[in-house]
């Protein structure tokens, strides 16, 4: 069943999407949540973070939660990943993180003929997109830890 069959359906028309590696998994995000991509930055650790919190960087004045984001959607770790994805933060009080990806590939606007819905029923698995490349996991940004 595709996300375009669900009575409620989270996709009802075509969708700009940040498309990047970790290893060698593909994944993408929703392009609109995504406020810039940087190279790292050096980051401070931060007692008594979860386990997928590099630490803290300064992003623009802000300080911004590093992410080790392959830990965090279960696939390994790699926590000296070169280039962060930021996030908007959802209003200004919200904690501004940013995702370690090893490549940042490209934007492409995605069909919703061509998301299934996820295998299983993690928060953060929005659904698999099919592309002439192979498969890319949708993921969503965590709003906030």
């Amino acid at each position: 069943m595709s996300l375009t069959d669900a009575p409620d359906a989270a996709l009802a028309e075509p969708t700009q999407v940040l498309e990047f590696e970790i290893g060698e998994e593909r994944y993408c995000v929703v392009l609109d949540a995504v406020t810039e991509i940087i190279d790292r930055k050096p980051a401070r650790s931060l007692p008594d973070s979860p386990p997928h919190v590099v630490g803290a960087m300064d992003y623009r004045g802000a300080t911004t939660m590093l992410v080790d984001t392959a830990s965090l959607l279960g696939v390994g770790s790699n926590p000296d990943a070169s280039r962060v994805v930021v996030f908007d933060a959802a209003d200004e009080d919200a904690t501004v993180f940013g995702w370690l990806v090893d490549e940042v590939d490209r934007v492409t606007e995605i069909d919703p003929e061509t998301v299934d819905d996820a295998p299983f029923g993690d928060e953060l698995t929005r659904g698999v997109v099919r592309t002439d490349d192979g498969l890319v996991v949708w993921v969503d940004p965590p709003l906030d830890e």
